[in-house]
């Protein structure tokens, strides 16, 4: 379930792909019919557990046909959701009959859950209603393998079905992971022979702008050209970290190779896009150890504040989303994972001012926006070739 391509924006992961806006309409008016049954008199022969496993299915197989019906894969894709919809209302029909679901309940769920993560695995990218329906799909396999309805549960099933869900739920998550940022690497734009943010599909815990779809004019290269230049020749002081620390950069527990040096009194000091005064260092400690001056990152004081784009399709900012910050110490502790939680110990942040990287590195192969991590490595690994 999960879908092919994205908008502009947040990534998929964490929204409601806009083509499962039929989905999850279907899904809402089908939760609503089993309102009425379960309150009806029909239900009053069923056991709890019976009802929930029925909403479960029911609720699946919901889901399913407004995507054979509204999603953008087309074709043999649609097909199979159509089916996969067909077994999933079979089986709910069986559970509120009183019937035994047994290994075609079991099979239909697992092959559900399994084409998923391979979907995601192959570069869908996933959003929150599939992983909501595999959630749910889960949980329904485990109470149709944990017994046959009716019968007493044995201990070994038992421990096997509880090893079996923890798989399934990690496996799901996983999948959905690779599956996000895979969608985001295979649609990464090119615009106007710079690799910038920006593309059909956001990677996770970024916000990509509108990216204009045009080449950068005569003017637009000129300023940045000489933003770089002013840049370069105000801030080679801090190739030296004592400096940088001696206006304020916390540099302290560098490392790595995109090591972001903060400086809080230049964040809200009414001096936006300044090439003299960056809200960030961004330093790459090479491979002897010594630590390299690579760029600065830029921010906007205020968040939903546009940033000034004085090179047009060069100068593209973007923002963070669902992010994890950590209080103690005070730091980024990751991505909110695709169900929503945090590492422990940190709190989630719905989203980020905007921002952009500046690189001041010689041959940098542009001047703002993603550098790739190869090319830093080469870049190291040649300047510590050349002493």
């Amino acid at each position: 379930m999960a879908h092919a391509q994205g908008a502009v924006g947040g990534s998929p992961l964490y929204r409601l792909a806009p083509d499962h806006a039929a989905a999850a309409i279907l899904l809402l008016l089908v939760a609503l019919l089993v309102v009425r049954l379960v309150r009806g008199p029909g239900a009053r022969s069923r056991s709890p557990l019976e009802l929930l496993l029925f909403t479960l299915v029911a609720g699946s197989a919901a889901v399913h046909a407004g995507l054979a019906v509204g999603d953008d894969h087309g074709g043999a894709a649609n097909a199979l959701f159509a089916l996969d919809a067909l077994l999933l209302a079979l089986v709910a029909r069986r559970v509120w009959r009183g019937e035994p679901v047994g290994r075609l309940g079991a099979a239909v769920l697992l092959g559900s859950i399994v084409a998923y993560c391979a979907s995601a695995l192959r570069g869908d990218a996933p959003d929150q209603l599939g992983l909501l329906t595999k959630t749910a799909e889960i949980l329904a396999l485990a109470i149709v393998a944990q017994r046959p309805l009716g019968a007493a549960p044995r201990r070994l099933r038992s421990a096997a079905v509880g090893a079996a869900v923890v798989l399934l739920v990690v496996g799901t998550a996983a999948s959905a992971w690779i599956g996000a940022f895979r969608a985001s690497a295979a649609t990464h734009d090119e615009v106007a022979g710079h690799h910038v943010h920006g593309g059909a599909v956001a990677p996770p815990g970024t916000v990509l702008p509108v990216v204009p779809e045009r080449d950068a004019t005569a003017g637009e290269r000129q300023a940045v050209t000489q933003f770089v230049l002013t840049a370069r020749a105000a801030l080679a002081r801090y190739a030296d970290p004592a400096v940088a620390a001696a206006d304020g950069y916390r540099v302290d527990g560098m490392r790595g190779i995109d090591f972001h040096a903060p400086n809080p009194s230049y964040e809200k000091d009414g001096r936006v896009f300044d090439p003299e005064r960056p809200e960030t260092l961004v330093y790459a400690l090479a491979p002897d150890g010594r630590p390299v001056l690579m760029g600065a990152l830029f921010q906007m004081p205020e968040l939903g504040q546009a940033g000034p784009t004085i090179g047009g399709p060069l100068t593209v900012w973007h923002a963070h989303e669902q992010v994890c910050f950590s209080l103690v110490p005070p730091a980024l502790a990751g991505l909110v994972s695709p169900f929503g939680m945090c590492p422990l110990g940190s709190i989630a942040l719905p989203r980020s001012g905007e921002m952009i990287h500046l690189w001041l590195v010689p041959g940098a192969p542009v001047p703002f926006g993603d550098l790739d991590e190869a090319w830093k490595r080469a870049y190291l690994a040649k300047l510590v070739a050349a002493d």
